[in-house]
């Protein structure tokens, strides 16, 4: 059987058409001529060569391990692969839940994992097998299967649940008898098989497409304690948010709705029962984590805030830091309409302001995150030219300087030229048809968005624009996730702040996709759609071509500026001294010690150490 090989990539440092026209004026500046994004990679090395990804390996006591969740706000408490979404949610699912397929180093599916895969292009089919010596039980001790998965799969994939893993990049979208599932003539979908007695599946798909080998959704959920629970009250179930039955390492014990979890060790795990006897998260502000981990409150938090590391690096006696390239990706969004949950679709907004591309590029170029990364984040931050980021390897393009350039007069030019006049007197500017107008920009609450805000609103009243915040202030962070999801604000937000932690699928349709309810910009055209069919193309098997798409869709996306490129960062995390066989490194998988390997975990004495 002839078949197309595709790769692996190294993870090396290295619309709407109407929109591009809707108002006159200036024209663009190319995204060319360097961005510095050797330079960058050269900084990130030398600091995740200074901080090292994992500490010191050995047998310990045991004991409970506490765990601090970094935020200004409360967890949202969705720990179910089907419908968790925010990083907090799930971090926590990462204790509680297994994947049955496992990433290599190259962000690829690999075979380390409790299942490995095969796949055949010509047929479009993808196949999971358990390994023979897999042997897994949900936590309330029935046994683990591939119907687990399968019933995964269909929730996802029923519109009741309106479960954001419903995505063109893992492929489920297109799997055979899709439309028939979802329009209700029948239960279940053609294209899944489970067979071997349960430790086999196969998927069937109208085409097999490279971003699969990237990431295929491959965390189950218990079919037995799901099938006879209606798909539309999943979402706020007790078994979705508190009474949790997972496959992981750990078992949840408790839930205080938002502010900690209580684990105990799952003597069923897969591998064996894990070190420690368990593992306490609680939710800590930003503000107070730097003193907690002095005092041994915490023997590890995920994320150190970047502003406070200097604070601590000297003090640090107790603790210690480790770092590796983050996954993290902020961003400043436009909003441009509406999204039909119910059909998938997004609705143009003909009437808001936003659509004018060259306010969008004046906003850009007068927006300074340079100084942000250094004066705010001090130098653990950086400012980011593409849609892409280097932990996505050679998939992201160097070349492009992006908006990371701080140009008031440029941005000053580009306004003038577009028709946003003064009139005497007044401090801002007025729209091209002479009527006054203000910007709308909704940010989340946090110590460093407290500082940054006002930074950014003084440098575009320098260029004549009034930029005032949704609510009249910073808002509460999950607020701002509800409000862009359901689109609470019916058009009156223009501009919004936010972060996504990519995943190992560096398709952007899942986040920017014209049928996808996270592109909260709600913004498509035709040359990023066509773009995003070629990734999803058979063409897409030959590597070379399709980094081309990948660095065409960062072009073009400088180009139209439905979002704004902010920052990425190294990942930093702090560890109390006495914790043993931590890493940060996706080594050769959860088998040895490795990121995902929690169950290794230990801790070398019954107390922390404190400063």
């Amino acid at each position: 059987m002839k078949r197309r090989m595709f790769t692996k990539v190294t993870a090396g440092l290295m619309a709407m058409s109407l929109l591009l026209s809707a108002c006159a004026g200036a024209g663009g500046q190319g995204g060319g001529g360097g961005g510095g994004g050797m330079e960058l990679a050269a900084i990130i090395a030398q600091l995740t060569e200074t901080y090292p990804p994992e500490t010191a390996r050995g047998e310990g006591v045991g004991g409970i391990l506490n765990y601090g969740l970094v935020s200004a706000s409360h967890f949202a408490g969705l720990i179910n692969p089907v419908f968790a979404i925010s990083a907090d949610d799930g971090t926590i699912r990462d204790f509680a839940f297994t994947d049955f397929l496992h990433l290599v180093p190259g962000n690829m599916l690999g075979h380390n994992g409790p299942a490995w895969f095969e796949y055949d292009v010509e047929n479009a089919t993808f196949t999971m097998h358990f390994h023979d010596d897999t042997v897994m039980y949900w936590h309330d001790g029935v046994p683990v299967t591939m119907y687990d998965l399968e019933f995964a799969v269909m929730t996802i994939a029923h519109p009741a649940t309106a479960s954001p893993r419903f995505s063109a990049e893992n492929g489920i979208p297109s799997l055979l008898g899709m439309d028939e599932y979802r329009a209700g003539t029948t239960d279940t979908i053609a294209g899944i098989q489970v067979f071997n007695n349960g430790r086999s599946i196969q998927f069937s798909y109208t085409r097999l497409i490279p971003a699969m080998l990237f990431g295929v959704h491959a965390t189950p959920i218990p079919r037995h304690i799901w099938e006879n629970i209606p798909f539309a009250e999943m979402e706020d179930h007790a078994h979705t948010r508190s009474n949790i039955i997972g496959n992981g390492p750990f078992i949840i014990q408790n839930i205080v709705p938002g502010e900690s979890v209580a684990l105990v060790r799952n003597d069923n795990y897969w591998l064996g029962a894990p070190k420690l006897d368990g593992i306490n998260i609680r939710v800590i502000h930003p503000d107070l984590i730097g003193e907690a981990m002095l005092a041994g409150t915490f023997d590890l938090v995920h994320t150190f805030p970047d502003a406070s590391i200097n604070d601590y690096i000297d003090r640090a006696t107790n603790f210690a830091f480790y770092s590796t390239l983050n996954r993290r990706f902020d961003f400043m969004g436009f909003r441009f309409g509406f999204f039909d949950h119910a059909t998938s679709t997004i609705t143009h907004n003909p009437d808001t302001i936003i659509n004018c591309i060259h306010l969008r590029r004046a906003i850009g170029y007068s927006r300074d995150e340079a100084t942000v990364a250094d004066s705010v984040f001090h130098g653990f931050r950086f400012p980011i030219s593409t849609t892409l980021i280097p932990w996505q390897g050679d998939f992201m393009r160097t070349d492009m300087a992006g908006f990371i350039r701080f140009d008031l007069d440029y941005a000053n030019q580009i306004l003038d030229d577009a028709g946003y006049t003064w009139h005497d007197g007044e401090q801002f500017r007025r729209l091209p048809n002479g009527e006054q107008f203000e910007l709308v920009w909704i940010v989340a609450d946090s110590p460093a968005a407290q500082t940054t805000t006002p930074h950014h609103q003084q440098n575009w009243a320098q260029v004549g624009l009034n930029v005032v915040l949704y609510e009249g202030g910073l808002v509460e962070f999950n607020h701002r996730i509800t409000t862009l999801d359901e689109d609470l604000d019916r058009g009156t937000i223009h501009m919004y702040d936010a972060a996504w932690l990519k995943g190992s699928n560096p398709n952007p349709a899942a986040l920017w996709g014209p049928t996808s309810p996270l592109n909260d910009t709600r913004y498509y055209s035709d040359r990023l759609s066509q773009i995003l069919d070629n990734i999803e193309s058979d063409q897409a098997w030959d590597q070379e071509w399709l980094i081309q798409q990948y660095f065409d869709w960062q072009l073009a996306v400088y180009e139209e500026v439905p979002w704004i490129p902010l920052l990425t960062n190294v990942r930093m995390v702090s560890v109390n001294n006495r914790v043993l066989n931590f890493s940060l490194e996706r080594g050769d998988g959860i088998r040895e010690v490795s990121y995902m390997a929690s169950h290794l975990w230990d801790l070398s004495r019954d107390t922390p150490y404190v400063r």
